[in-house]
């Protein structure tokens, strides 16, 4: 009787020994991915910072710079001629080159308009982020990349099947939207009171085009009833956000009063014929294309 008790603690002990070794690695495993986690991160936002540039021609080199090494050198500039000097060593890895050697380059300053154009588009990536986050905590899908500056809807998301009413879904949709419109819009654009977070100066929406669009064949009845329904469809999506909140209808590219002032909010629809197009009204998409002043 007392060997087994004493075979019966060893065994336990074995088991806890076993057990806090287990615990242990599954420790070391989680901050492992923890680690990996982090450093993932970072090389993406190193990534993106370094393949990102405001001016094209910058940019283009980037595409095909793999491996930029930080080095540090005396370089020269001559403003008026516009003519950029380093020294020669600091275009050799090795460091190798006739010592009081320069290259030298030619080069364009950025001007005031390249400016204004990379803040805009500055402007409307930040304005599309910051949209897509909106939709996403308000639970609202939408179709595409937002990136490209526009949010899409399929039309079947909004509408009853074959008619221009908003469907109980699509109303909520259109309020959410509105709602998120109303709180973004303003800085942008002119004719609604605006917040103390606007910044002055800061760049304009050109316009803000509820677009309906779709595919079809313009030689037949059904096709020419697919393009009425497509325009008819982004007028109503127009009028449930203004109906949401009217201050969207207030909303203007320019002053009032000013020569060219628009409302922001406007109305588009885009047919592209093709052969052998859907009926009527299917696969149709209704989006918001938002596009800054130059």
């Amino acid at each position: 009787m007392r060997r087994k008790r004493g075979r019966t603690v060893d065994v336990e002990e074995g088991e806890s020994y076993y057990v806090s070794m287990t615990d242990m690695m599954v420790g070391v495993i989680f901050i492992f991915i923890i680690m990996l986690s982090y450093f993932a991160f970072e090389f993406r936002s190193t990534t993106a910072k370094l393949t990102t540039a405001r001016h094209p021609e910058t940019a283009a080199l980037l595409q095909t710079a793999a491996n930029l090494t930080p080095k540090t050198a005396d370089i020269e500039i001559d403003y008026k001629a516009q003519v950029l000097c380093v020294p020669e060593t600091a275009l050799s890895e090795s460091g190798q080159g006739a010592a009081g050697q320069r290259r030298c380059f030619a080069f364009s300053p950025p001007t005031e308009a390249s400016a204004q154009t990379a803040t805009a588009v500055d402007a409307q990536k930040l304005l599309m982020q910051s949209l897509d986050a909106d939709l996403r905590d308000a639970k609202v899908s939408i179709s595409g990349d937002p990136s490209s500056g526009s949010l899409a809807f399929r039309a079947d998301q909004l509408f009853v099947a074959g008619a221009a009413t908003l469907s109980p879904e699509g109303q909520r949709i259109a309020g959410q939207v509105a709602q998120i419109l109303i709180r973004r819009l303003p800085c942008l654009g002119y004719g609604v009171p605006t917040g103390a977070n606007c910044q002055d100066g800061a760049p304009k929406l050109a316009v803000a085009n509820v677009v309906s669009q779709t595919n079809l064949d313009a030689f037949s009845a059904e096709g020419q009833r697919a393009a009425s329904l497509a325009l008819q469809r982004a007028a109503a999506f127009h009028r449930a956000l203004t109906a949401a909140q009217p201050g969207l209808a207030a909303l203007r590219n320019a002053p009032p009063g000013q020569a060219g002032s628009q409302p922001l909010l406007r109305v588009a629809s885009v047919g592209q014929s093709q052969e052998d197009a859907s009926k009527a009204g299917d696969d149709q998409t209704v989006s918001i294309q938002f596009q800054m002043a130059p």
